[in-house]
């Protein structure tokens, strides 16, 4: 099944990807910090002085660094494909009304106002989970100011996929059931998982094949780090370990302060 399906931008699958997936499955691109705020313990000892919560802290700081620096060349990567690619938007042709018109194509494949207002959608969604009402007008006006970017977002998703397709990066059926399981257990069982995707006009087979899409871009995320990345890139000096800790610190006790 896996290995045949045809990856797409053009599927209910986006709707996964954002309510479900997103919440639950660390990929490749992952844009953003994922560590918190290191242990705030400090305790000095001896003449060495040693900072007890700095050391304790290391691990974690060397991985976000090292986070940083995988996600700076995953952008500079992003950026590159985007100016090679040959792209063209007619976002003036959006229309409600007239789902099946072309709004964009990249490297001869379209996207229609069908697939950008599938995003949208999604947006819209997202903030109503942060309390936002989507019928406001205020919201709709927000989501008409968002449009190009949005469009954007799904231009940057048909080319990475475009680029999985070239590079014949496979994702074996075995993955993608692992990975359906894993989602299967956190909501409590199949049954769980099943009503949830039901409630959502999702069926398996959606799910799967965004679990098959997000696994294939975990893969070229890595394979493109382990033949781009240079490790000394990764030997972290004391000084730059020391500066984030203390801007997490610092971050810390204005936390601290707020409440």
């Amino acid at each position: 099944m896996a290995n045949e399906k045809k990856i797409s931008p053009k599927t209910m699958s986006r709707k996964i990807g954002y309510i479900i997936i997103a919440a639950v499955l660390v990929v490749g691109f992952g844009f953003g910090t994922i560590f918190g705020t290191a242990v705030n313990m400090r305790g000095w000892f001896g003449n060495g002085a040693v900072d007890e919560g700095f050391e304790q802290a290391r691990p974690q700081l060397e991985q976000q660094l090292i986070q940083e620096k995988e996600n700076e060349l995953l952008g500079e990567h992003l950026d590159a494909l985007r100016e090679e690619s040959d792209i063209e938007i007619f976002l003036e042709a959006f229309d409600p009304q007239e789902p099946d018109a072309v709004i964009a194509v990249v490297n001869q494949e379209e996207i229609r106002t069908e697939d950008l207002m599938e995003v949208e959608e999604i947006e819209k969604q997202q903030m109503a989970m942060m309390g936002m009402d989507p019928e406001d007008p205020q919201t709709a006006q927000m989501i008409e100011e968002m449009r190009p970017e949005i469009l954007d977002s799904v231009i940057i998703n048909t080319i990475l996929m475009q680029k999985v397709k070239e590079a014949g990066i496979q994702v074996s059926d075995q993955e993608v059931e692992d990975q359906y399981q894993m989602f299967a257990q956190q909501f409590g069982g199949e049954e769980m998982l099943e009503q949830t995707l039901a409630q959502e006009g999702i069926t398996r087979q959606d799910l799967e094949q965004q679990i098959y899409e997000q696994l294939a871009l975990q893969a070229y995320a890595e394979k493109y780090l382990e033949e781009n990345l240079d490790p000394q890139a990764l030997d972290f000096t004391e000084e730059e370990l020391r500066a984030l800790y203390d801007m997490q610190q610092q971050m810390q006790e204005q936390q601290m302060q707020g409440f």
